[in-house]
């Protein structure tokens, strides 16, 4: 009875000991998890967002988009039917209208996309984002402004009302000035909860390093205690994959609820055309993410295999196996 009540004893030690050691492997697992979805968006935010070259040839290749040059060519086309002082043809002021409604937006398409004006509207992306991008030896020193972001396009106004009116039928328009709003939304901010994720990014950014020495550390940490150390890998390989799947649901589940809020207007589409070209960006370091993660799967199945099948044999399946020396009858 004594030899029983000792032997149970040291069973539940056992296994006490392995469920904590279980238990706080997982909660190791749980941080490299999390941490990982961290460093992925602090990642994009430090190559992407907050880096001033990167974000403004991010930017400038959208100028090419045929929904931003009708939303220029609108903006344009009201202005200068305001504004112009239409000339009497035998057509009437109404030729005059649909003669502008025509010439226009082949000329705004042709000016956006020239190569000519990429330093233009580099100077212009740069000059828009002066708040987000104001980063210092790597560090977010000012906040990004709750309001909406816009691209001034004047300077490449000018150049249109050069070229337009030295069409004779629309020569009329030198005397046009261009649209006080000329330009294209690309950052819109909203106060809830738009300030805070920035303003979380940021923090984020700071705590880059930090943030990737708590995932070694965990990760070696989860190694080491952990009774199943394959089984440590596939884990955070299965978390590493789960992360990038919230993320980028909860990404383009933002994308969805931001479509449903602002006002459909011409530019608002415009800046989601915008948005679409920076959540690519992310898609794509996401996908890689999951791909690191399948692969982790991967290589921790097969080390799980390889030990089993060429490693030494468990005392728990040393205990259970009958040996062949007394064979039961």
């Amino acid at each position: 009875m004594e030899d029983y009540f000792q032997q149970l004893v040291r069973s539940w030690r056992s296994v006490t000991s392995r469920t904590v050691r279980e238990a706080v492997a997982v909660l190791l697992l749980l941080i490299v998890v999390f941490g990982s979805g961290f460093s992925a968006l602090t990642t994009y935010a430090e190559v992407v967002i907050f880096d001033e070259d990167r974000f403004a040839e991010e930017l400038a290749g959208i100028f090419d988009d045929e929904d931003v040059h009708k939303v220029v060519a609108a903006s344009f086309i009201a202005t200068t039917l305001e504004m112009a002082d239409l000339p009497v043809t035998p057509a009437g002021s109404a030729g005059a209208e649909q003669t502008i409604q025509l010439e226009i937006p082949p000329v705004v398409g042709e000016l956006l996309a020239n190569e000519a004006n990429d330093r233009l509207l580099e100077r212009a992306v740069r000059a828009a984002h002066n708040d987000v991008l104001a980063v210092e030896g790597g560090t977010l020193v000012a906040n990004p402004p709750v309001r909406s972001v816009q691209v001034d396009l004047g300077p490449i106004f000018n150049q249109m009302l050069d070229q337009i009116s030295s069409n004779e039928e629309l020569s009329f328009l030198s005397n046009v000035p261009p649209p006080f709003d000329a330009g294209v939304v690309t950052v819109l901010q909203r106060a809830e909860p738009g300030d805070r994720f920035w303003e979380f990014l940021g923090q984020l950014q700071d705590r880059r390093s930090s943030t990737i020495t708590l995932i070694l550390l965990c990760g070696i940490g989860a190694l080491l205690i952990s009774p199943s150390r394959t089984r440590v890998v596939w884990s955070i390989g299965t978390g590493i994959v789960a992360m990038a799947g919230i993320l980028g649901v909860g990404i383009y589940g933002s994308r969805a609820l931001l479509a449903v809020l602002i006002d459909n207007s011409d530019t608002v589409r415009a800046a989601q055309s915008i948005h679409e070209a920076l959540l690519d960006d992310l898609s794509g370091r996401l996908m890689d993410m999951a791909l690191i993660g399948v692969l982790m799967i991967v290589v921790g199945a097969a080390l799980g295999w390889l030990w089993r099948r060429f490693g030494p044999t468990p005392p728990e399946e040393k205990a259970l196996a009958v040996p062949e020396s007394n064979p039961v009858v």
